[in-house]
């Protein structure tokens, strides 16, 4: 029940900085179901954005995270930290995300690895870790597009009014892939998540 916290705690959160959240389910996302999640990251907003999603999962967050207040607290107690610059945290983050996946959870991470984007919508390349996990798993993506974040907080933690809109879209199978075709399988998440961003930016 614990994990359920930083749903509760970022919808606190955005109502108490006043900024309106809308949460979007398309036809084939069940909220029952184990995912591997993905998003976009343009703002260090993205991070309770993508928490307020009404499903039980882990993050994977840099060590950086814990500089954040209120949100360091969360993931140092609820969620999984890595340090990218250590081999031996890498690892273990693989072990500690594989084990929550066989307790039930599903595992929550921005791909691009960081804040990346030259320019938004476009996003940074993927890295391989959340694509390998799936596959590993045989558990399906689910691609997040997180819309108007990056205007709420833009490279600061300073906070600007716009409305955040989050939609989780129809999960991708890792059917016909196997462990062999990451970089495939990494390619053809991306390409679905980027034309949903650029569709949503161009309504």
């Amino acid at each position: 029940m614990a994990y359920w916290a930083h749903h509760k705690i970022a919808r606190i959160f955005f109502t108490l900085i006043f900024i309106p959240m809308k949460i979007r389910y398309e036809e084939g996302v069940d909220l029952n179901n184990q995912y591997v999640i993905i998003a976009n990251h343009f703002s260090y907003i993205d991070i309770p954005a993508l928490a307020a999603l009404n499903i039980p999962f882990k993050f994977i967050g840099k060590m950086q995270v814990n500089n954040i207040p209120v949100l360091g607290y969360i993931f140092r107690n609820l969620h999984i930290m890595v340090d990218r610059d250590r081999k031996d945290s890498r690892k273990q983050t693989y072990i500690d995300s594989f084990r929550s996946i066989d307790e039930g959870y599903s595992i929550g991470l921005f791909p691009e690895g960081g804040i990346k984007t030259e320019k938004v919508p476009k996003m940074a390349p993927f890295k391989n870790g959340a694509f390998a996990m799936a596959l590993e798993k045989q558990i399906p993506i689910l691609p997040v597009s997180l819309l108007g974040a990056y205007k709420i907080m833009k490279g600061s933690f300073y906070i600007s009014w716009s409305p955040c809109e989050i939609i989780c879209h129809k999960p991708i199978s890792t059917d016909g892939f196997s462990t062999n075709d990451v970089d495939k399988f990494r390619d053809k998440c991306y390409k679905i998540l980027q034309a949903e961003l650029d569709k949503s930016y161009q309504e």
